[in-house]
């Protein structure tokens, strides 16, 4: 391993290191407890739950299973990477919202003894932890072929493969069979990506079916799908470029650029419908007086920069500019890329924070505040997903099969 390799692994166990500290001490110290009161100073749902939300709706692996589907060829060239960030975000969000919740062990005595099959809540755990059991099956059988043969090496990398590929059980798992197994994966990729879909869409619907204006809106489960495919395209772009750079060779992989790219730019211009929607009906003052208020709060008051600057400009309007004028420069694609991420990312924090600034009886106007634990466990859950992606990268067999 070379000594950059080492260094980088060093720090992204630091910064795991101080996630874990962040959450040890918010379970033993509430970072703002949230009083019974309408002038109490708590958020129900604070920075955890937006960096669940930005998690769990990186959809690469819808992405990948509707190209997979619709059997466009460029895009299965990428069908490890994005079963891979799926699985990995997917994991890491589950993480987080379970850190937030605390006492998660209480779900089992929910799930055995008095399920509520009308909850929003509980549909949306179920899709999510249904979407990474099919992502983890589909994963097996794209990869397995190639496990098989990298079974074969006296390596660790070897061992690992012979672990997961489970050769190890016998002559039935041991025998390749390349065309089976993407028969079994397109398959299991058509329940992975419906699954997503719902998911996706049930998380929408959780916001929607509360009280609060912001976020009581009809159009949500969509427009969470609509910004799931911009994270999850905006997401494989960045990784298929920095890979790129870091092997420093031409890939079969650069071929889904120009898929991803037109991904990318459509659905950018589909979210900025939405949020043009957005701001005029629910902010429209004869519709909703509370609406009105929170759409001001987040157009001209305090939430105004995020909005305007890294919302609209950054998240939308420079990427969009980007990808029309700079359509064959792949590093102007990877600006466009990350600075859609920047956007999506602040959206979740906005769409979180902005609808729970202002008290629904008292008109009380909450500052709003991220306490340093939160930040700290932030940080340490981007850090670990890095960390994840990038060791099961290193063990796994991620080369398409002409590469090999």
């Amino acid at each position: 391993m070379k000594p950059r390799e080492v260094a980088f692994l060093l720090i992204l166990l630091f910064l795991v290191a101080i996630g874990f500290i962040g959450a040890y001490q918010m379970h033993f110290q509430p970072v703002m407890p949230v009083e019974p009161f309408e002038s109490a100073l708590g958020y129900p749902w604070r920075l955890l739950v937006a960096l669940y939300v930005f998690l769990v709706l990186i959809g690469t692996a819808a992405i990948a299973s509707a190209g997979e589907l619709l059997m466009v060829r460029e895009l299965e060239h990428v069908l490890k990477e994005a079963i891979l960030i799926a699985i990995v975000t997917i994991a890491v969000g589950l993480i987080t919202i379970a850190v937030d919740l605390e006492r998660v062990e209480r779900g089992s005595y929910a799930l055995l003894g008095h399920t509520n099959a009308a909850s929003v809540m509980y549909w949306m755990i179920m899709f999510y932890v249904l979407e990474l059991l099919f992502l983890i099956l589909e994963g097996w059988f794209v990869f397995r072929s190639d496990l098989l043969k990298q079974s074969e090496r006296k390596s660790f990398k070897g061992f690992v493969a012979k672990i997961i590929s489970l050769k190890f059980l016998g002559s039935f798992f041991a025998k390749p069979n390349k065309h089976l197994d993407m028969s079994f994966a397109r398959a299991i990729g058509v329940l992975a990506l419906l699954t997503a879909i719902l998911a996706y869409s049930n998380l929408g619907a959780l916001f929607s079916a509360t009280h609060i204006a912001l976020w009581n809106d009809a159009s949500n489960p969509v427009y969470f799908v609509v910004t799931a495919v911009i994270s999850g395209s905006a997401m494989l772009i960045l990784a298929i470029i920095v890979t790129s750079w870091i092997k420093g060779e031409e890939s079969r992989k650069l071929e889904a650029l120009p898929i991803l790219r037109k991904v990318l730019l459509f659905s950018l211009l589909s979210a900025s419908l939405f949020a043009l929607w957005k701001s005029v009906i629910i902010g429209y003052p004869a519709i909703s007086a509370e609406g009105s208020n929170l759409i001001q709060n987040l157009l001209f008051r305090k939430f105004a920069l995020n909005f305007w600057f890294l919302e609209i400009f950054v998240g939308i309007i420079a990427p969009v500019l980007i990808l029309l004028f700079a359509t064959k420069n792949m590093d102007a694609l990877f600006v466009a890329s990350f600075l859609a991420l920047v956007g999506i990312f602040a959206f979740r924090i906005d769409f979180i924070f902005s609808a729970q600034v202002v008290k629904k009886i008292s008109g009380v106007s909450i500052p709003t505040s991220v306490h340093p634990f939160e930040v700290m466990f932030a940080i340490g859950v981007l850090a670990l997903a890095l960390l994840l992606y990038y060791v099961l990268y290193k063990l796994l067999p991620m080369e398409v099969e002409h590469e090999a």
